[in-house]
């Protein structure tokens, strides 16, 4: 049997599994939510890994990557990111990750070097957390914003980096019945304008990673609009970073050996 490699991407709304071969190849991947009770379910999913695929190193990532008590080494998100797009994509470039707690910009080089980054300052403004709580104050169904938005020519966005304070303006086009598709377009809107605030190389090609480009993909209709230029959303977006420290494992296996432990799919404490 092939050697394997595995990536857990512990996100603050999801966790993100991800195993590749020796040739950098995808082979299996699962989603789950970072803090459901069911422990069960995360731990068929590591059972049904360590049952399948011959995983020789691991790299956990992500806010709770220190909790993935099985992996040989841990990486941040930033860099995890820059790696899983630069397997894909070998050029120089901007990496836009949007997250449900962050916003990240990383400058990312040819082979997955991280040039630069930067993250936005203004709690969690622009964030898939944003989104979710902003969209259930106007009653949208969160699966159907990116068709809505597609259909206004809207061009108004919330002016409060607050999310409370959001949530009150939203409520206000309610009472001045805004339709739904305009609001749609106008949260998009004000996400990407928060994004555009943020230091980023420009000149550079621009890919969208994360959850929200994964379930949002109009918003990159909007960031092309503000932009000027073409953004690009791999496959599996919300799976980059996960993707990503697959291939870190892949990278460090034996070169790291102060941190390897018995191969052991414990449990997420």
């Amino acid at each position: 049997m092939s050697k394997h490699y595995l990536g857990v991407d512990i996100g603050s709304s999801f966790t993100k599994f991800s195993v590749i071969d020796s040739n950098e190849k995808p082979l299996y991947s699962k989603v789950l939510k970072t803090l459901s009770r069911n422990k069960q379910e995360r731990k068929k999913v590591q059972d049904y890994i360590s049952e399948n695929f011959d995983v020789g190193f691991t790299c956990s990532t992500g806010y709770g990557r220190e909790h993935f008590k099985s992996a040989d080494i841990t990486k941040t998100e930033i860099y995890s990111a820059s790696a899983g797009v630069s397997a894909l994509y070998k050029e120089e470039k901007t990496i836009v990750d949007i997250g449900g707690e962050d916003v990240k910009v990383i400058k990312s080089g040819v082979d997955g070097k991280v040039l630069d980054f930067y993250m936005n300052t203004k709690c969690a403004a622009g964030t898939g957390t944003f989104i979710t709580e902003i969209a259930e104050r106007a009653e949208i169904d969160i699966t159907a914003m990116s068709e809505l938005a597609s259909k206004s020519n809207f061009s108004n966005e919330l002016n409060s980096f607050c999310t409370v304070f959001a949530k009150t303006e939203i409520m206000k086009w309610l009472f001045n019945d805004v339709p739904v598709e305009d609001v749609a377009k106008g949260i998009y809107i004000s996400i990407v304008n928060r994004i555009s605030k943020i230091r980023m190389d420009r000149s550079l090609p621009i890919y969208l990673i994360g959850g929200v480009a994964e379930f949002h993909p109009y918003l990159k209709n909007v960031m092309e609009e503000k932009f000027n230029c073409k953004i690009i959303i791999p496959e599996n977006p919300q799976l980059i970073s996960a993707f990503g420290a697959a291939v870190l494992a892949k990278k460090f296996e034996g070169k790291v050996t102060a941190r390897q432990k018995q191969r052991v799919f414990n449990d997420i404490k």
